[in-house]
């Protein structure tokens, strides 16, 4: 007889946000990273697949020239980290980068008004 375990299951695989067809349409991913971004919480990565990357490639290199984009890695596109994946066709923004306003906080300094005040400075990071 042998011993029951469970079945694990397995995640569903990731679905692409958007479809490019014959060109690298900027307006469309600039509407995703819109509707994603919420809370002052905005997507991090640019996940793209073969098709997409080399659609991307062609649209930077008409701006910057072919020589410029050969390769995709330690690439940012409009903010985000762009990463090629092994599909043929994919677009898909994940992570999050930090919150601006909290990065401004913590690089600020007292001012002298701040400390006639006697104000304390406290941080939560959550």
């Amino acid at each position: 007889m042998k011993p029951l375990t469970p079945k694990r299951k397995t995640a569903p695989e990731p679905r692409s946000e958007l479809r490019m067809f014959d060109h690298w349409n900027s307006e469309a991913v600039r509407a995703l990273i819109n509707r994603k971004t919420a809370q002052g919480r905005k997507p991090a990565y640019l996940f793209v697949g073969r098709e997409e990357a080399e659609l991307l490639r062609h649209h930077l290199g008409s701006a910057f020239g072919p020589e410029a984009v050969r390769c995709l890695k330690n690439l940012y596109y409009v903010g985000l980290e762009v990463i090629e994946v092994e599909k043929e066709s994919f677009l898909r923004t994940a992570g999050m980068k930090r919150v601006s306003s909290l990065e401004e906080a913590l690089n600020r300094t007292p001012t002298a008004r701040d400390l006639e005040a006697s104000s304390f400075w406290t941080f939560a990071i959550l």
